[in-house]
């Protein structure tokens, strides 16, 4: 279980940023708050707001619980984490989702 801030991750979560045109404040804030999200996704249920790729808000309540995630995983698939995603398993819809890392707003709990 992931319990502790990974500052190398944050880094290179930066610089990819920056390579898309976001500013390093912004970026190493966003990529902070991915960590985060994270830690919460992996020790239970978290609550947060992403900007969809149609420019719509949504809320969105996920979580990444081992147990969980075995049981609704099937395949080999390309990981998420590539395509500078964050996946998360959606508990209202009981299915899986995506969002890319910049366009992560806040965590609401």
């Amino acid at each position: 279980m992931k319990t502790t801030i990974n500052q190398l991750e944050i880094l290179n979560r930066s610089v990819t940023m920056v390579k898309k045109g976001m500013n390093l404040q912004d970026s190493l804030s966003t990529s902070s708050l991915i960590e985060l999200l994270q830690i919460k996704l992996m020790n239970g249920c978290a609550k947060f707001i992403f900007k969809k790729k149609n420019g719509e808000l949504r809320i969105a309540n996920g979580t990444l619980l081992e147990k969980v995630v075995m049981n609704n995983t099937n395949g080999y698939g390309t990981p998420r984490k590539i395509y500078n995603c964050q996946a998360y398993y959606d508990v209202e819809e009981q299915a899986w989702r995506s969002f890319k890392y910049e366009n992560l707003i806040a965590i609401l709990d």
